[in-house]
């Protein structure tokens, strides 16, 4: 049974580690800390399940698996620090759980029905419960991305971006005077920040509505857009239904 651990706290990851290699039919084949890294080496290895932190920054353990192509979805046995009147969901779409300090004998437990749904049919109604799960899950939007700048990771809060550009591999995240490297698509931010509070208005720029204060008509529906920054970016026409559906949407 191939299996990936997923826990931003490295103590929890060994935990659950060394209980592992009590079973002599449980291979390890992947370790990561974060949710992105997680969800590249889930689509890489294709484990037969995942041990799976619920709550990690940046990424946490249900936007790991919105992420996820939904034919390839694992067994998954969550990890979480969650309150006992939290876990009702869990237990209601019947996906199996570990309430962290995990128990010896319900880690036991967990990893004998992960031994049961070994046969096909068995991952597909698994894979089904964690769909219905997530739809009923609500929205959620990141309240913080990790940045990693040297050895260091530096949270930058998504209360503080005022303005996202595209650069290259990166993008970047500008709050105030400091200006932040994201490892990320512009495509993936802008499918995770609340579109209530964020307008794409060009394939390389993302911005905040409450920043925006002038925008001036340049040619065939693209604008030049100022922010309370001072910052001034140019919509392009491809994103000008957004911008003028925004504009719309605030006329009294």
């Amino acid at each position: 049974m191939r299996t990936v651990i997923v826990d931003d706290e490295p103590l929890s990851r060994r935990g659950v580690r060394l209980r592992l290699q009590k079973f002599k039919d449980v291979e390890i084949v992947g370790e990561c800390g974060d949710g992105a890294s997680a969800v590249e080496k889930i689509i890489e290895l294709s484990p037969d399940v995942v041990f799976l932190d619920i709550q990690m920054p940046g990424m946490d353990g249900f936007e790991v698996l919105r992420a996820l192509p939904r034919e390839n979805l694992p067994s998954v046995i969550f990890l979480t620090a969650y309150e006992q009147h939290a876990l009702r969901a869990f237990e209601v779409h019947a996906l199996d759980y570990l309430l962290k300090p995990v128990d010896d004998e319900r880690f036991g437990i967990a990893v004998q029905r992960a031994r049961e749904l070994g046969n096909a049919g068995s991952k597909v109604q698994m894979a089904e419960r964690v769909l219905k799960m997530l739809e009923h899950d609500s929205v959620r939007y990141p309240s913080r991305f990790p940045v990693r700048t040297g050895s260091r990771i530096q949270v930058v809060l998504t209360d503080d971006i005022e303005w996202i550009a595209a650069a290259g591999d990166y993008a970047e995240l500008h709050a105030g005077v400091r200006c932040h490297l994201l490892r990320e698509t512009m495509n993936s931010l802008e499918e995770k920040l609340d579109p209530a509070q964020f307008l794409r208005v060009h394939r390389s720029r993302i911005l905040r509505v409450k920043c925006i204060r002038e925008l001036r008509s340049i040619d065939n529906r693209e604008y030049l857009v100022k922010l309370s920054d001072g910052s001034e970016h140019r919509s392009s026409r491809t994103y000008a239904d957004r911008l003028e559906g925004w504009l719309s949407s605030r006329k009294t």
